[in-house]
Parts: C-alpha cells; structure tokens; sequence
C-alpha cells in the first residue's frame, strides 16, 4: 500500500513537472511572437548652395561657377571700357550688380586674376565705389594690380546673405597731363575684374 501510494506521488511529480515545462516552453514562444520596433529613416545630409549673379551695365545675367578655370574661359560682359580716345577725354564710368543667389551666408573681395597689360595702364586711374556709403574701395593712381579687396552689401555688412546686393562703380579716369602726353597715342590698357564669393 505504502509501496503504491509512493508510486503515485512521483507519476504526480512528473506530471506536475511536465505540465511546468510545458506552460514554460508555451510562455516563451508566446514571448517570441511579440515584436516591437523603431525605424528612424532617411538621416542624410546635404551641402547648401553657394552662387551669384553679376550683371554689368544693365546688360545680362552671368551666372557665377564654383571653377576658376571655367570662370576664366567664359568671362562675363565688360564693366567699363574706352575706345580711340582722345586728348579730350575726361573719363568712363561702368558698373555692375552683385547679387547672392546662394543659400549659404557669404563674404565677396573683388580682384584682378591677373596684373593688367598694356602701357596705358601708367596713364590711367581707376576707383571702385559702391552704394553703401563707404568710401571707395579701390583707389589707383596708374591702374596695377587689385589684391582682393572685401565687398560690402548695399547696407554696409560684411556678411552677404541670400538676395543680398550692391552695385558697384568703374571708374576710370586720365592722369594729369593726359592731353598733352606724347608716350599715349596707340598704347592700350587691358584688366579682368573677378569678383570672388565664400562661405562664412
């Protein structure tokens, strides 16, 4: 009797332990058929734009490229010019818009590429003005060489946000004594400007 009821204790345990594993291995597939997720998509990144437009005498839109060499090879249309002068000339005046198309804030300096060439140069002056009230940017007696020189906004900042503008001015006059120089008759005088834009 004793014998048999200690039989069925352990077919009880066994049982018992087998209905334990059982709900175990239920509990932890159940468990495994849960998901829950978090996606954060498309972290990308992008470079803003930097550009502007040069518009000489009212004329057309120039485009600005991020190559100095394409800039070279496609030059934008003459700010100021003079042809066969004469001993009466006082001086020509030309000017050109600039303008920060460009998404990013900006600095522009305004330069010669390369030292102007022609022996007229010695004979001539040039000042660059703007309508910001500053004084001239550029002032030569004898047209040389232009260092890049900062550029202003119309308002006078530094710093050229996007639809940021300003004029400037060409101005370039004869030295003293221009009428009566013997040297000048058939001499020239050739410069490129290049007007220069970075980022802040």
């Amino acid at each position: 009797m004793e014998n048999r009821k200690s039989k069925r204790s352990v077919r009880l345990a066994l049982v018992l332990g087998a209905a334990v594993a059982g709900t175990a291995l239920v509990g932890w597939g159940g468990l495994a058929a849960w998901q829950a997720y978090t996606q954060n998509s498309g972290n990308a990144f992008s470079v803003s734009t930097l550009s502007h437009t040069n518009v000489a005498n009212g004329g057309l839109t120039c485009d600005s490229t991020t190559s100095s060499a394409l800039a070279a090879s496609t030059p934008c249309s003459v700010i100021v010019t003079g042809s066969s002068l004469t001993s009466t000339w006082t001086g020509s005046t030309g000017s050109v818009v600039i303008t920060d198309t460009g998404a990013l804030a900006s600095s522009f300096t305004v330069s010669t590429p390369a030292a102007p060439t022609g022996t007229l140069c010695a004979a001539l002056n040039l000042t660059i003005t703007g309508t910001d009230s500053l004084t001239p940017y550029v002032t030569q007696t004898g047209i040389a060489a232009i260092s890049p020189t900062p550029l202003n906004t119309s308002t006078g900042s530094s710093s050229w946000a996007q639809n940021n503008s300003n004029t400037f001015s060409f101005h370039v006059t004869p030295e003293t004594g221009f009428g009566t120089d013997n040297s000048v008759p058939g001499e020239s005088c050739n410069f490129n400007v290049l007007f220069t834009q970075a980022s802040a």
